[in-house]
């Protein structure tokens, strides 16, 4: 609506509690404020303001409406008793829908008062693990998402808009989940779906609202948090502060993008299974049936699998033994329960049905006096042997090593000599008043900023090609 505010509206207005507010715990509310702009600054979202206030001596998140279709007092009443009721309130922010709570511009307007979550987003907390490389806290993370998961799916409630933004970790470790404009509970069957569909990057296309519409997302998630605990240094490289590692781009076909590439080139099995659920669920027209528990041990399509799944010549009817839950850990336990690698159970060989009309369809690519994969003893393949590559003599690579260095190191040098002296005399153009020695000194000196800053964002880029060129599991 064209009387809607906007967030200047509500941060000039809540400067002033007393006059704005007429019950008497928000009247005497204290706002958090900048530290330079001495005015309470917000967290801004698609279709709310959200302030951090003290009210009654407890520290509470003031969220306020941007828009007013955002959400109803019926909606948040209704969420609020079913968390109660299906024993959601440890994992999610507790909410409260105030209406006609502030006065501005001559109006009342809604708000949804909240507990304060004190912690990080999701994606602060992983930023922070990936720096830390701790590979332990990752893993442990991931497996406290997927009971998340488990739990509230199993409570029939459907969060609508999981990302790293509505996604809290609080300083015990324990996740919870804010925002529920977008949200789904059983009582709301047959209503009008919200105008939000949720973030881009953890939705596949043409997202139904309803009861699974958490799968999709928690795969995502879950995926992205096991991936990284096995190597956390591919976050500086695929996160780009919109997402944990997957964009929408990936969810579509042929799933040749940098993320995925990655992910195969990890080749651990339990990576293997989830990526390849999560490419059969980017397929045009698939929609969410179940819940990610049901997902992740289901089978994986044989047409979704990577090469190191099936053994050669297996049938595609063979599948995958489903994946292991992984619990979370107790309070204050530091080593999780790592889970063990996934076993495939072996494929029960044809019935005998009588000879067929025609020659068998693999039959074409077998070598001649082979038998076939049916006719073959059960037991380990022998693999086919191969010419091993030759290995350079080494000294001649160490040589080649250094020479690359020497000239990496030259090409460096040459680039610092060449920004230093362009931005010396930039400098000395633009100086007026000055002898010609004292000029020439003042011009290098400042020159000299720029040459060593772009020395230093060489050196660190090259530092970053030589990691992501290691190969996985090298030590670091």
């Amino acid at each position: 609506m064209s009387d809607q505010l906007s967030a200047e509206d509500y941060i000039k207005a809540v400067q002033r509690p007393d006059l704005v507010f007429d019950r008497p715990e928000l009247a005497r509310a204290e706002f958090d404020v900048h530290p330079m702009l001495g005015i309470p600054v917000p967290a801004s979202g698609s279709t709310a303001v959200v302030f951090r206030a003290t009210v009654g001596g407890t520290t509470q998140a003031l969220r306020f409406f941007t828009r007013e279709d955002a959400s109803t007092q019926q909606r948040y009443t209704a969420l609020n008793a079913w968390f109660t009721e299906r024993g959601l309130t440890g994992d999610v922010a507790g909410c409260r829908w105030v209406d006609d709570a502030i006065l501005v511009n001559g109006r009342r307007w809604p708000m949804v008062q909240m507990d304060w979550v004190d912690g990080h987003t999701l994606d602060r907390h992983v930023e922070d693990l990936v720096e830390a490389d701790d590979r332990t806290a990752l893993e442990t993370l991931a497996a406290s998402w997927r009971d998340l998961l488990r739990r509230t799916q199993a409570a029939r409630f459907a969060h609508g808009d999981l990302q790293h933004g509505n996604v809290l970790v609080d300083s015990a470790g324990q996740l919870r989940l804010v925002d529920f404009d977008s949200s789904w509970i059983a009582p709301f069957t047959g209503s009008p779906p919200p105008t939000e569909g949720g973030h881009r990057n953890y939705q596949p296309e043409n997202r139904p609202w309803g009861p699974w519409m958490d799968t999709f997302p928690g795969l995502v998630i879950y995926l992205s948090l096991l991936a990284l605990a096995r190597e956390p240094k591919q976050w500086e490289r695929l996160n780009d502060g919109e997402n944990l590692l997957f964009r929408d781009k990936d969810y579509r076909p042929p799933h040749r993008t940098q993320v995925w590439s990655w992910v195969e080139r990890l080749h651990d099995p339990q990576i293997d299974q989830l990526a390849a659920r999560l490419r059969a669920c980017c397929a045009p027209g698939w929609t969410a049936t179940g819940d990610l528990e049901g997902l992740i041990s289901g089978p994986v399509p044989w047409w979704t699998r990577t090469a190191a799944h099936p053994p050669a010549g297996a049938p595609p009817e063979a599948t995958t033994a489903p994946l292991p839950i992984i619990p979370a850990p107790a309070q204050g336990t530091t080593t999780p329960v790592r889970p063990t690698t996934p076993v495939r159970p072996t494929a029960a060989p044809p019935r005998n049905t009588g000879t067929p009309a025609g020659p068998h369809p693999r039959s074409a690519a077998r070598p001649a006096g082979q038998p076939a994969w049916w006719e073959q003893p059960p037991g380990p393949t022998q693999p086919t042997p191969t010419r091993p590559e030759p290995v350079p003599w080494a000294p001649v690579r160490n040589a080649g090593r250094w020479l690359r260095e020497v000239g990496w190191a030259l090409f460096a040098a040459v680039v610092t000599v060449l920004v230093w002296g362009l931005g010396r005399a930039l400098v000395a153009a633009s100086l007026t008043g000055l002898t010609s020695d004292d000029e020439a000194a003042v011009s290098a000196l400042v020159a000299l900023v720029p040459a060593l800053a772009v020395l230093v964002l060489m050196v660190r880029r090259r530092r970053r090609r030589k990691r992501q060129r290691q190969p996985p599991g090298k030590a670091r």
